[in-house]
């Protein structure tokens, strides 16, 4: 069995892959797209557990496999995100519609006691 620690990352992102099932002692290499991404010895139960480096990776879904004389398989969806700042630009325009908001209130209060 082949776990990664995330079902989806964005590039340059932390990713670890646990697995068991390989022989005691046993090399493992971890690959994806024909690269290696990781490396780590298997414990006396069988159990590995690697940092996943991808030296350079496309957004979309991704196979990672463990290799140690069996081949387990694991899979990670990587994405994209950008921030256009629209966040931004819609708290300005609420804050003006507020202050404008705030006048008119200010000047009918003022209307009122006069």
């Amino acid at each position: 069995v082949l776990v990664l620690d995330k079902d989806n990352i964005q590039p340059g992102e932390d990713l670890t892959a646990t697995g068991s099932g390989c022989p005691k002692g046993a090399a493992v290499t971890l690959k994806s797209l024909g690269q290696d991404v990781g490396k780590a010895v298997a414990d006396d139960d069988g159990k590995f557990t690697s940092p996943v480096k991808f030296a350079s990776i496309e957004p979309g879904r991704h196979k990672v496999r463990a290799e140690c004389g069996i081949t387990l398989v694991g899979n990670v969806d990587v994405t994209l995100s950008s921030s256009s700042g629209g966040t931004t630009s819609t708290l300005v325009v609420l804050l003006f519609f507020l202050l404008i908001g705030a006048a008119m209130l200010r000047r009918q209060f003022t209307g009122l006691r006069r």
